[in-house]
């Protein structure tokens, strides 16, 4: 029997490839209702490796199941104001952006706020919003580097890269965890939140034990 315990929360879902996704599914299959959000050409992991008979890959579908996906480009002006008004309407936005790129956009924290001061504003970037690597590009590879797990993982003579990625889908969880736990706070003092999550520092936060 599909969970029921964020029924009628809506969340919009802005990620692609694997963390943002796999975080707003978590809260899907919750109970939440999710509206992804994705550019006129599509989440690049629809055909990022096999695709089926549909031309769309099965990772893609897995990652996607039971959402409402919607194409807008936020740079046209008319596709921002239907964009806005889902966020108007919405209890999260999970997002997997660098820091700055919403805001170039015109769809800044304090943008989204003043939109809805309800919001729970998840933003899950590799590196998180402060630091010399904050604006970098990044991969599982470097996250597990940078924050310790790979030299954990294999010999020291040869580090091993795991699979499936455990930075991407470890993050994930801990960005669900979060927006759940933001729900609560909100429920308790009616405001929203935004949270800086960083997929580097959740492979740190596991390194306690090691370091």
């Amino acid at each position: 029997m599909p969970l029921s315990f964020l029924a009628g929360v809506r969340v919009i879902d802005l990620g692609q490839y694997l963390p943002g996704p796999y975080a707003a599914q978590i809260l899907a299959d919750l109970g939440a209702e999710v509206v992804k959000v994705e550019s006129p050409q599509g989440d690049p992991l629809r055909r990022l490796g096999p695709v089926d008979s549909d031309g769309t890959t099965f990772a893609y579908k897995l990652l996607n199941a039971g959402k409402t996906v919607v194409r807008l480009d936020l740079k046209n002006d008319g596709d921002r104001a239907t964009f806005e008004a889902l966020v108007a309407g919405a209890d999260a936005l999970m997002e997997s952006f660098r820091p700055g790129a919403l805001a170039r956009l015109g769809l800044g924290p304090d943008r989204l706020r003043a939109l809805n001061p309800r919001l729970v504003h998840a933003s899950l970037s590799g590196w998180g919003y402060d630091g010399p690597y904050a604006g970098r590009a990044g991969h599982d590879l470097n996250y597990m580097a940078i924050g310790g797990g790979l030299a954990e993982s294999g010999t020291a003579e040869r580090p091993t890269m795991t699979y499936p990625p455990v930075a991407d889908f470890a993050s994930a969880q801990h960005a669900a965890l979060a927006v759940v736990a933001a729900l609560f706070g909100r429920a308790r003092n009616g405001t929203g939140a935004f949270l800086d999550l960083s997929i580097m520092e959740t492979v740190l936060g596991w390194q306690g034990l090691n370091l």
